[in-house]
């Protein structure tokens, strides 16, 4: 009896450790990502002379092709004679909400309509979970597949 009631304290003791330490390492894996994904905007607007990733693409579609496949310096995409890029190998997943997705401007960040916020004056990208949310959507995809897949859905 003394055993189990040792058990259930160490247990009692345990277990919000155990899942404090989840959050926080969510957490920090979206403030990595996140600083993956501003460098490899940062980069392209290196490469292009001053432009944004965002300058003349006409479609979200053609934004994500500027970061994960190659391009000119006008920023045309194409793997066969860019020399610029790849950036990034596919959007990583926020492991806040699970969405491997970014959205230019609209509402502030925190909206939780993407995995990501671009604001496209500033050349920044943030996180677009809930603020305070906790845990994560586990999605069992990789994100180069969520990436694919959205790519997919854009007629790509």
């Amino acid at each position: 009896m003394i055993v189990v009631v040792i058990i259930g304290i160490i247990s009692a003791i345990a277990i919000p450790r155990m899942s404090s330490s989840a959050d926080n390492a969510a957490k920090n894996a979206v403030v990595g990502d996140q600083a993956v994904i501003q460098r490899a905007l940062d980069l392209y607007e290196i490469e292009h002379e001053g432009v944004m990733a965002h300058v003349g693409a006409g479609t979200l579609k053609t934004f994500y092709f500027r970061l994960i496949k190659r391009s000119d310096l006008d920023g045309i995409v194409n793997d066969a004679t860019g020399i610029y890029g790849p950036y990034i190998n596919g959007i990583p997943a926020n492991k806040i909400n699970g969405l491997a997705t970014i959205r230019q401007n609209g509402a502030a960040a925190g909206a939780n309509t993407h995995g990501w916020r671009y604001d496209t004056t500033s050349g920044r990208v943030e996180p677009d979970h809930l603020a305070g949310a906790t845990g994560y959507k586990a999605t069992g995809e990789t994100v180069e597949a969520v990436t694919d897949t959205l790519i997919k859905d854009l007629g790509g």
